[in-house]
């Protein structure tokens, strides 16, 4: 991620993800009893985790009226682009990785409310990103050539040994 903070020129926060196993029984039996997720042979916490740890980065961006750039620590910066020219009134959520994913987006503070209300209103049935791209009525924003792309360089806490079902 320093890598990434050095070719962007960006300053960054760093925020610690949660971790699988600060995943609650009460967590998973209350939110996540009937995702899809579970016919896989990956990391069923892990799925948990990260979308929890997203929902808490737009509760953040919500409360505190603050746009943000979600960056997840398996990426590599493979394009230049410039930070500084995003209008975040054009959108709620401006994808900058590869069509689908959560791993690089901008999310405006407005579009963070809007995703919080959707999720909360829904049973959750898959992974954020899944569920993310489902919400319609969000101003999506994409860009032509991905500005960030996921690296295997990094076992994955999520699918260790790639994503197969049951």
């Amino acid at each position: 991620m320093r890598n990434v903070m050095r070719q962007t020129l960006l300053e960054f926060e760093f925020i610690d993800a949660l971790e699988p196993n600060d995943v609650s029984i009460d967590i998973k039996q209350q939110l996540f009893k009937n995702v899809d997720f579970f016919e896989w042979k990956i990391n069923h916490d892990a799925v948990i985790a990260t979308f929890l740890s997203h929902m808490s980065e737009l509760i953040y961006a919500y409360e505190n009226q603050q746009n943000l750039l979600i960056l997840e620590d398996d990426i590599v910066y493979v394009r230049p682009f410039l930070f500084s020219n995003v209008n975040f009134e054009e959108f709620d959520l401006f994808n900058i990785g590869a069509e689908f994913g959560c791993y690089a987006y901008f999310v405006s503070w407005q579009g963070a409310g809007r995703i919080l209300q959707h999720i909360t209103s829904i049973e959750i049935t898959q992974a954020y990103d899944w569920e993310l791209f489902k919400i319609h009525h969000l101003r999506i924003k994409k860009v032509d050539q991905p500005v960030f792309i996921q690296t295997d360089k990094f076992k994955s806490n999520i699918a260790p040994n790639g994503y197969e079902k049951y």
